[in-house]
């Protein structure tokens, strides 16, 4: 069988299901070496199961999704296998997969078809695998120390997208505050002012979602789902947050100077799992005092949208943009042209939740 370190010209061609096996192997000499620890949470609705091998990655990615944390049940919709390659050595083999270089960024396109879809991020050195006939997934790191903010604060971004798509999720980059009658989604590109605009909202009747990533469904109705509690705010900022300075937070590893803070528990009544979309808003920084909304054509709402979460989210396909266009047509979308007076931004999009009551067009 091929494996991410083979060569193309001595082989015979890749075969997805039988290298999801090789992994999923390795992940079980990985779990009797070091003894397995599950965790629960309801994503999009759905009952996901993670399956730590021993306990090094569990503070590392539980603390996000802990607002989401349920109870057990029989058959979850998804199974998620996850270890960390250095902690176990030399006690578990180094996996037969080299993970050190950009041959896995090329290779692990070759190891996706309809059924596995699989994915190697450089940045996190983590490889991501998902067998869609089986609701199986693996999540392999190279090695916790060198996991990045970026991955704590949202982790296992991809195995998401490809396990939720299939039941009408779309992962999308987009913040979102509402109440539980209704709220808005946040899009625009990263400085765009999303998460400050979302984390503005602590505190008020509108309640927190999130502030980057988050998961939409169309049918019914558009619908935001929560799926992390991270919030991630510039380090010089924090004291404009007075609900975020007394949080733990840490430094992202990348050398860019925002904290990382995790809303649940000390935030909890201020966090939702979720809402009927009743808007879209694309933030604007303009200078001025005062906040304002001006609508604006679904077509310049999508290009605020679209181009963020299909570049920088792995594993979109040709239905993501008919999904986004579907949800910036079936809400009113406007331009939330932001003011310095970070008290005023709640109570301009509580007015545009009040001109839009009675829901999506």
């Amino acid at each position: 069988m091929r494996t991410l370190n083979s060569r193309a010209s001595d082989v015979a061609p890749p075969d997805p299901a039988a290298f999801f096996e090789t992994v999923h192997q390795a992940f079980g000499r990985a779990e009797r070496a070091a003894g397995g620890i599950d965790r629960w949470y309801l994503v999009a609705g759905h009952p996901v199961r993670l399956r730590f091998a021993g306990p090094t990655l569990v503070p590392l990615i539980a603390p996000a999704l802990e607002h989401l944390a349920t109870a057990p049940v029989a058959r979850p919709a998804l199974t998620v296998c996850l270890w960390d390659v250095e902690s176990l050595l030399p006690r578990v083999p180094a996996p037969p997969w080299r993970m050190h270089d950009d041959i896995n960024s090329r290779a692990s396109r070759s190891y996706s078809d309809e059924r596995i879809h699989a994915s190697f991020d450089m940045g996190t050195g983590v490889l991501s695998l998902v067998d869609g006939a089986a609701d199986l997934a693996v999540y392999c790191v190279r090695d916790a120390r060198r996991l990045p903010g970026y991955e704590i604060g949202a982790p296992l971004k991809p195995i998401f997208q490809r396990a939720m798509h299939g039941r009408g999720g779309q992962l999308v980059h987009a913040a979102a505050v509402g109440r539980p009658d209704g709220g808005v989604l946040l899009v625009g590109k990263g400085g765009s002012g999303k998460s400050t605009t979302a984390l503005t909202c602590l505190g008020t009747e509108l309640l927190y979602a999130a502030d980057d990533y988050c998961m939409l469904s169309t049918d019914p109705v558009p619908y935001a789902h929560s799926l992390f509690n991270s919030a991630k705010v510039y380090a010089e900022d924090l004291g404009r947050f007075p609900r975020l300075a007394a949080l733990p937070s840490r430094l992202d590893d990348l050398g860019i100077d925002k904290a990382l803070l995790f809303l649940h528990p000390d935030q909890r009544d201020w966090i939702t799992t979720g809402f009927p979309v009743r808007a879209i808003l694309v933030p604007q920084v303009t200078g001025r005092p005062e906040t304002s909304a001006v609508p604006i054509s679904p077509a310049a709402a999508l290009k605020a949208l679209a181009p963020s979460t299909i570049f920088q989210l792995a594993g979109m396909d040709h239905s993501t943009l008919g999904t986004l266009a579907a949800c910036v047509r079936r809400v009113p979308c406007y331009a939330l042209r932001l003011g310095s007076t970070l008290s005023a931004i709640p109570a301009a999009i509580q007015d545009v939740l009040a001109q839009v009551s009675g829901g999506a067009r």
